[in-house]
């Protein structure tokens, strides 16, 4: 075999080889954007979570001051039946001042029960809100992890057709070239046989003596980059 069918083998080979890197990191990607997806679920699960516990502690802080108001109610009664019991005018007189601080008390738990009626009726609707926006957000990382799912089988599908087509042309590459082209590649991040691009390495852009361009072109051998390791040859 020619040099000049070795380095086209190896241009194809790295054509192949490329498109299979390229998508590998496309399906090492989709485990990440897959966690993403369910990251934005429990963040909007952890809201609506939130927003129930409000609810909850203000209908708590309601029957509470609910209760504290019966018991006012209570005391003001029994206070008042106590006016028709006393017997002198000062009796009557510290009854009557009891009974407007509690009736005072009753006044302002009542508007605060109010006040808290408003607030709950505010974190019902906001709870409502939630409760939609994360059904809508279900549904948009299920239609999402249908997608991602189309794709990985799209992605597999295509590397069981490279890997199919990488086996065509292996056997056209010499075993001593092919090692030192698959240690390149591993090392490389999948591109082991580039261009020269203008007077520069088309891996590491290193400036390339012109001697070196003109041996790469007389495609007598394979040349290396002395930086970068990786195979050259030029376009024409």
């Amino acid at each position: 075999m020619s040099v000049t069918e070795l380095l086209n083998n190896l241009k194809e080979l790295q054509s192949v080889d490329k498109e299979i890197f390229d998508l590998k990191k496309q399906l090492e990607e989709i485990p990440n954007r897959l966690k993403a997806l369910a990251n934005e679920i429990d963040t909007a699960g952890l809201e609506l979570k939130r927003k129930e516990d409000e609810l909850k502690n203000l209908q708590v802080k309601r029957r509470g001051k609910e209760l504290d108001l019966e018991q006012k109610e209570i005391a003001i009664k029994k206070l008042q039946v106590q006016l028709y019991q006393v017997k002198t005018n000062n009796e009557y007189a510290v009854l009557q001042k009891e009974i407007r601080g509690f009736t005072a008390d009753k006044s302002v738990l009542e508007d605060e029960i109010l006040i808290i009626f408003d607030e709950i009726e505010r974190g019902e609707n906001a709870l409502d809100e939630k409760r939609k926006g994360l059904d809508e957000e279900k549904k948009r990382v299920d239609a999402q992890k249908k997608q991602i799912d189309s794709e990985k089988e799209t992605i597999e599908k295509k590397l069981a057709e490279l890997e199919e087509k990488r086996k065509v042309i292996i056997p056209l590459i010499d075993k001593e070239t092919l090692s030192r082209y698959e240690r390149i590649l591993h090392n490389k991040d999948g591109v082991a046989f580039v261009p020269v691009v203008g007077e520069n390495c088309g891996g590491c852009y290193m400036d390339l003596p012109p001697q070196i361009i003109n041996e790469i072109r007389l495609k007598g051998k394979i040349i290396y980059c002395e930086r970068c390791a990786r195979m050259l040859y030029t376009e024409s």
